[in-house]
């Protein structure tokens, strides 16, 4: 196969010294061709199996002791191979670095490589720089913005983090594997959280001793924690039960979020006894019902501007809203901020931000769309120390990633990150509708890519769950004070068994770790937002997908081979309570027209229709969220949207053969389309 690789450049001379931009020069190009394109895109074909470039000379008078980090913004469907960058002269192995390739990014990312280690060894002065892209063909990239740049303050303190952190990281990955994986003798069975009240309920069976039950807050680490908010004395009865209740307030702090632990006071300090378990059931300050999309057919990424006379012409039934959560709230008073209490800390919420979040939702209310909204948290850059942006973002977040996962190591993170939350769910589930309807969360999104899309850091998949699972369980609890009936849901891409990127994580790993907390720390009614993406994302012809089969062990799961995420739901172990199949929505995909020719678009119809027809005997899947809406000339050259480019010169916001297939869907009409 041929591999082209788009590359934006930014070709004028550099503004300063600190950031200069590089060039790439037209010879000599090896397995490559080169072609410049409008805007400053450079179009590379590679050829073969060896596929490298030259840059221009580097501008004069940079200093590199200062300027070695080579970056760059990409955006690939498929990844590359590893990286490599020569230094030249001379141009040897010795004097190169390696990195890891680029991984699949549907947005722009960032992406970074030190120089240092190549420059300390350097003999001559440098000149240029060769770039190496892997070994494979089929691979398709866009770069922007290439700049030979200073080693940023956040970069610099990861750096001390990690190197600092690597061993506490590991033992403490180990410590948790073993604590899941222990079968405790006491268990906590069941945690009722009321207006004013928790009621605490479990088993010491036969243990003997100064038993207790203990309070442990979210942000700490169950295995660590030594100093206890709460040691509550147990009494148990003759057959080992207990029952506990205490204030659920306790100097202005709520205990909703808190875990409880049984443990025997030793000569050493505490003796874990059980597992940790979270509130099970609460008393909603709203009684409402559950509602139920009237059919399968979603939008992701709704908003008033978009063609919305679509919602009734397609008869959409369900969105999703992104919501970047650092502007919503501030530490500090500012004008147009409204002051708010949590856990007895004061916040400021930004009046304009609720206000659009207000219309997006109130429009959605008036078509009786079911709304799940997707939480991201952007990367805090330069943010002030104690800052909202810089509270919620979690401190080992590299800035490769494009969102961060929420900072849940500390008490003050923790706060903050709730506080908004409850702000979303309380202002969100009025009966009277009066802002709009939150009606589920989709906590983060796409954490099996987590490196762009929710980043942590290099973590194991285990400290990574532990974590994201604090997040789901956060969001359940807090968002069902207020209505009975929210869902949380993990949200995955396709990638199941396979990654793209060392520094990813498998989705079938983190549903089999999500599972184990919930069997660990009391299960909760979590669902799953998948999505399903064909093997190539340029490729409507999913069924020719080679990576998806039809097997639990499968590589991807993409429309070829939807049924293997329902057999995975359907059994015991992923259940419910082992018993009620968890819901599963499609919550972002769509099939590409690769072009606007006949057959192109009749592709992207058929992939539409072969899905469908998939899904019609697998009632576990609840929704299919289509994206894109409108075909976006930021995404790459794809073009999956239900309608054309809005700039088309022939045909601009024209309704592709895909929409009305997908109008068609769940109507009488369905078959005959």
């Amino acid at each position: 196969l041929t591999c082209i690789l788009l590359l934006t450049l930014l070709t004028t001379p550099a503004t300063h010294a600190q950031t200069p931009t590089l060039e790439f020069a037209p010879t000599p190009l090896s397995d490559l061709t080169l072609k410049q394109l409008p805007d400053g895109v450079v179009e590379i074909t590679t050829t073969d199996s060896d596929p490298y470039l030259y840059t221009k000379l580097l501008p004069k008078g940079i200093d590199l002791t200062t300027n070695h980090i080579l970056a760059f913004e990409y955006f690939s469907l498929t990844g590359t191979g590893n990286i490599q960058v020569f230094l030249t002269p001379p141009t040897q192995e010795e004097f190169s670095v390696h990195s890891d390739g680029l991984s699949k990014s549907e947005v722009w990312s960032n992406y970074s490589i030190d120089l240092k280690p190549a420059l300390d060894r350097a003999t001559q002065p440098l000149e240029k720089l060769r770039i190496d892209f892997g070994r494979r063909a089929g691979q398709i990239v866009q770069i922007r913005n290439i700049t030979l740049r200073p080693k940023t303050e956040q970069e610099r303190t990861l750096e001390l983090r990690k190197e600092a952190n690597k061993a506490a990281e590991l033992k403490l990955d180990r410590i948790i594997h073993d604590y899941l994986t222990t079968t405790f003798p006491a268990t906590i069975t069941h945690i009722q959280l009321d207006n004013n009240q928790i009621q605490i309920k479990g088993k010491v069976h036969r243990e003997k001793g100064d038993l207790y039950a203990v309070e442990i807050p979210l942000h700490a680490e169950v295995t660590e924690i030594k100093d206890f908010p709460t040691i509550q004395p147990i009494n148990p009865n003759l057959l080992g039960k207990f029952t506990l209740t205490l204030p659920r307030f306790a100097n202005t702090q709520d205990r909703l979020l808190s875990r409880w632990l049984i443990v025997r006071k030793t000569n050493d300090g505490y003796q874990h006894l059980s597992h940790a378990h979270y509130i099970d059931d609460q008393t909603p300050k709203y009684d409402l019902p559950d509602e139920i999309p009237r059919n399968r057919k979603g939008l992701g990424g709704y908003s008033p501007g978009r063609p919305v006379s679509d919602i009734k012409d397609l008869d959409i039934a369900a969105v999703t809203i992104n919501i970047v959560l650092n502007s919503y709230m501030r530490t500090q008073p500012a004008p147009g901020h409204t002051p708010r209490q949590y856990n007895g800390h004061t916040f400021y919420v930004n009046d304009a931000a609720i206000a659009n979040l207000d219309h997006s939702l109130t429009e959605a209310a008036k078509d009786d769309l079911i709304v799940s909204v997707i939480l991201l948290i952007a990367q805090a850059g330069n943010a002030a120390p104690g800052s909202f942006s810089r509270l919620i973002a979690h401190p080992d977040a590299d800035p490769d990633g494009i969102y961060v996962m929420p900072n849940l190591t500390t008490q003050e993170g923790t706060t903050a990150y709730a506080a908004l939350i409850d702000l979303l769910a309380e202002r969100y589930s009025r009966p009277d509708k009066k802002y709009g309807r939150i009606h589920h969360w989709i906590i983060h999104n796409e954490v099996n890519s987590g490196w762009v899309w929710t980043n942590m850091g290099e973590k194991t998949a285990l400290r990574y769950m532990d974590t994201y699972h604090k997040s789901m369980r956060m969001t359940h609890l807090i968002a069902r004070q207020y209505a009975p009936h929210p869902r949380t849901y993990i949200s995955l891409e396709h990638n199941w068994t396979s990654t793209h990127n060392p520094k990813c994580h498998t989705g079938r790993d983190l549903l089999d770790l999500l599972i184990q907390y919930s069997h660990a720390e009391g299960d909760f009614n979590w669902s799953l937002a998948y999505h399903p993406y064909p093997q190539n994302l340029g490729n409507p012809r999913t069924w020719e997908d080679t990576l998806a089969t039809f097997t639990l062990d499968t590589p991807l799961i993409t429309f070829k081979n939807i049924e293997v995420i329902d057999a995975y739901m359907r059994q015991p172990k992923a259940r419910y309570q082992g018993k009620h199949l968890r819901d599963i929505q499609f919550t972002e995909q769509g099939p590409n027209s690769p072009q606007y020719t006949e057959q192109s678009l009749n592709e992207q119809a058929a992939a539409m229709a072969y899905c469908w027809k998939k899904m019609d005997t697998l009632d576990s899947i609840t929704l299919f969220h289509f994206h894109n809406w409108v075909d976006n000339r930021h995404e790459g050259g794809l073009r999956i949207g239900l309608r054309k480019y809005p700039d088309d010169k022939d045909d601009p916001h024209g309704k592709k053969p895909v929409w009305y297939t997908f109008q068609a869907l769940d109507s009488p009409e369905q078959e005959k389309v």
